[in-house]
């Protein structure tokens, strides 16, 4: 009888920690905001999928990990606005590559996606953020 018992919780004790090993496969989106003078004293609220990830001012950049898939990510102006976001841009996240994600402001509040290379050459003049989500 007690050898049952040890063998059941065995196979669940080897059970349970299988499944918390096992991982979510993730990359990464850098998220870059460098609009020039046009509101640049104005934070932006990042959404991914419609959930605040960050809260980022002209001139910085975030890194965040994400679950492979389809995601959007939309851009609301902070300040006296009228809350509306950007529209959602759509994006795929594969495990192990980055995504660059920067936002413009000609007129109107836009995402887009750009290439690394042209990500560096922005990033390099901006500050890293580690720990952009507004205090509740």
């Amino acid at each position: 009888m007690k050898t049952m018992k040890l063998l059941a919780f065995l196979i669940f004790f080897f059970s349970v920690t299988q499944k918390s090993m096992a991982q979510e496969k993730m990359g990464q989106v850098y998220i870059i905001r460098s609009t020039g003078y046009e509101g640049s004293l104005i934070n932006f609220r990042v959404y991914i999928d419609d959930k605040l990830v960050c809260k980022i001012k002209n001139k910085q950049f975030s890194i965040h990990d994400i679950a492979v898939g389809d995601h959007t990510v939309s851009v609301a102006s902070g300040g006296i606005s009228t809350g509306k976001k950007s529209e959602p841009l759509k994006f795929t996240v594969e495990e192990g590559k980055i995504n660059y994600i920067q936002f413009n402001r000609a007129g109107k509040l836009i995402c887009q996606e750009i290439m690394k290379s042209s990500a560096e050459q922005i990033y390099k003049k901006a500050a890293r953020i580690d720990n952009c989500l507004p205090k509740e």
